[in-house]
């Protein structure tokens, strides 16, 4: 009987420890399934947020290098009309040579040549001339300072365009002229177009001012001038 009874509490024993082994193996299986679906459902949301929505599709486009000269020193001829007052309109030979301080100012150094005709007086009174064949030559020799005020671009058609700069220039200098030589004051506007890299196409309007006493007072006279030429960059 005692014995049956040591069998029975050895029995209930060992159940006892299999029970709690099976019951710890059990918690540890259902911890490590659940922190799994945590940690896999954890890291789901950060690759989708990582994952743009939308594939942005750029077209890599060609970029061109300024066509402009990265040169300072400009060097231009120019023909054109010169009104010199009392004297009609002659024609008007110039070449320029200029420096670029920066992409906004220039120096320019000038020279002009024209030959006047005969004055308003001289036709009108029928007398001898004023002057003589040598005093009627006008040389102008002086120096400006150039602003590029509009910089820009002038489009000829859809697919052509060029490069273009308008400009303001001050300058002074001499003028030789009716065996004189007097004190000049030069305004002028400039507009050029760039065909290339290193040649623009030249417009200008100057009015050139200076004194002068061929018709017997001393007057202050305004010569205005009109040009087209060629600049060349290097």
């Amino acid at each position: 009987m005692n014995k049956q009874i040591s069998n029975q509490k050895q029995l209930a024993s060992v159940t006892k420890v299999w029970v709690r082994a099976l019951t710890a193996l059990l918690a540890f299986a259902l911890t490590n399934t659940v922190y799994g679906q945590t940690e896999t459902n954890s890291e789901q949301p950060l690759e989708a947020a990582t994952e743009p929505q939308v594939k942005p599709q750029v077209e890599r486009r060609q970029v061109l290098e300024d066509l402009l000269d990265s040169e300072n020193f400009e060097f231009g001829v120019k023909v054109g009309l010169i009104s010199i007052e009392d004297f009609e309109s002659s024609t008007w030979y110039a070449g320029h040579f200029a420096y670029h301080i920066s992409e906004d100012f220039y120096l320019k150094a000038e020279y002009g040549q024209a030959t006047a005709g005969t004055s308003s007086f001289e036709r009108l009174a029928n007398t001898a001339p004023l002057l003589t064949e040598d005093q009627r030559d006008l040389t102008y020799y002086g120096l400006n300072l150039g602003y590029n005020v509009l910089p820009g671009e002038v489009f000829l058609g859809d697919d052509l365009a060029f490069n273009s700069v308008f400009s303001v220039e001050l300058g002074g200098g001499t003028t030789e002229f009716a065996g004189e030589d007097q004190f000049t004051i030069n305004f002028s506007t400039n507009f050029r177009i760039f065909m290339n890299d290193w040649i623009a196409w030249d417009i200008g309007v100057t009015d050139y001012v200076f004194d002068n006493q061929i018709t017997g007072e001393n007057k202050t006279t305004h010569n205005l001038n009109f040009t087209t030429g060629v600049s060349f960059y290097f």
